[in-house]
């Protein structure tokens, strides 16, 4: 089968598994079919895919898909360089890339490795690349702006990339932002780089796709949300794997677990992760260093029950909470039945709320007017109440400074509802580990028994 038409496979493939949400908070939909292909084809490297594949890509890291691409294409066993010619960085990727001509330092000793890469950059990377390969590839006219007039900001392509990004938008491995721009001066995200050389590949390489060797994951179920201590991840073995990379991200696709381990499975704890919502992906590794990523698999941790319960007149039944004080739970009712409604910055309705929206109008339902914002609830409404104290119906507030910047309601067992950011909705979240306990500055009572 020709490789693209497995392209539209897989496309198709994960649209039915996945349905039309974004397959991860660090992975874009329109980005998880060249995601899957050039994991497969081995084009993807543990340092780019273990961070947030929106945010930008380095110098350093870009090099490291330029040399996998070059493997690919020439099937050559490349010598690992006897040296670094940069003063700032050590790694075998970038002194291949320069001495393939497919890079140039930034000074006469140094590379700046972290620096982001611009799109005309990439272009120009990438086509330096294709032509090290040696690929059937007919190098664009520099002079020539017909494809970079299509964009309205066409004409910010600096001279030096003119050529590689005409030839890179001739031959589609890039293509604009939008439909009427380039953005050739803004960073290249992750994603963008993996799509691009992956598209690289499709033209230009002779081995068809190979869709049975990423693991794939079957523990945790995608969207499954796990309420238990700990809980296993496991996924499919990988024939001729040595090693798996198990990496973790939470909602800001930052890595929060990243784990080598030599079986395919491994048992995350609520030492490891705090309440909210998570990402899993698999890397199987070779002998020969090459490596193969899983889909990310999305889950929910929310374990709420893994902490002593504070106080007796408070007991949690079928996922609800209760107090003694009617008009309390009056408040607890009316704060469950918003959980899912948007957080909206400055919000006060239930079309959307902020933090102290939601406790504003959930008290000024049952006939208690509170001030409108964190800190002037923090200054003015109720009496303080020690931690160990609590009950449900408490005001929690958090941040870092002199005044508080969130806050929520407490309803037991170590849990507060609240609304807590762009984004996301009102939920659930435990306040006894993670960011929430690291942040807590105290808590306020409303209503006095």
């Amino acid at each position: 089968m020709k490789i693209v038409q497995k392209m539209i496979l897989s496309a198709f493939s994960l649209a039915t598994v996945l349905g039309t949400s974004a397959v991860a908070a660090d992975l874009s939909t329109w980005a998880v079919s060249g995601y899957q292909s050039a994991s497969e084809a081995g084009l993807v490297s543990y340092s780019v895919v273990s961070n947030n594949l929106k945010d930008s890509i380095t110098r350093e890291e870009f090099c490291e898909l330029a040399m996998n691409l070059y493997k690919k294409l020439t099937n050559e066993n490349i010598p690992v360089p006897a040296g670094s010619p940069f003063t700032d960085t050590n790694s075998v990727a970038v002194a291949q890339a320069y001495n393939y001509g497919i890079v140039n330092g930034t000074d006469d000793n140094t590379f700046t490795p972290d620096r982001e890469v611009t799109r005309e950059e990439m272009a120009k990377m990438l086509i330096s690349t294709l032509t090290a390969s040696e690929v059937p590839l007919n190098i664009a006219d520099g002079a020539n702006t017909s494809y970079t007039d299509a964009f309205t900001d066409g004409g910010e392509v600096s001279a030096w990339a003119m050529s590689s990004v005409n030839t890179a938008l001739s031959y589609e491995l890039m293509t604009g932002v939008t439909d009427y721009t380039l953005e050739p001066l803004e960073p290249t995200s992750r994603e963008q780089a993996i799509v691009s050389v992956n598209r690289s590949y499709a033209k230009f390489g002779n081995a068809a796709y190979s869709y049975d060797v990423m693991p794939q994951i079957i523990l945790p179920e995608h969207d499954a949300v796990i309420s238990d201590k700990s809980f296993d991840v496991k996924w499919t073995g990988t024939d001729n794997a040595v090693s798996y990379h198990v990496i973790i991200k939470n909602a800001d696709g930052k890595a929060v677990v990243l784990k080598d381990v030599t079986s395919n499975s491994m048992v995350i704890t609520n030492k490891q992760l705090s309440n909210g919502d998570y990402s899993v992906i698999i890397g199987a590794v070779f002998a020969d260093g090459s490596e193969v990523y899983s889909l990310p698999v999305d889950f929910t941790y929310d374990y709420r029950n893994n902490k002593t319960v504070l106080s007796t007149d408070i007991s949690a039944k079928s996922g609800g909470y209760t107090s003694t004080n009617p008009v309390i739970q009056n408040i607890i009712d009316l704060a469950d039945s918003l959980v899912g409604t948007p957080y909206v910055w400055g919000g006060t309705t239930t079309s959307g709320f902020d933090c102290s929206g939601f406790v504003q109008y959930i008290y000024g339902q049952n006939g208690y007017n509170l001030t409108r914002t964190t800190y002037t609830q923090w200054d003015n409404d109720g009496t303080f109440v020690d931690k160990d104290s609590l009950k449900p119906g408490d005001l929690v507030y958090f941040g870092s400074g002199s005044s508080p910047s969130h806050v929520g309601m407490y309803v037991g067992n170590g849990t507060m509802i609240h609304s807590p950011k762009t984004g996301d909705v009102i939920k659930y979240s435990t306040i006894m580990d993670g960011y929430y306990d690291d942040t807590y500055m105290g808590a306020k009572r409303i209503i006095v028994d």
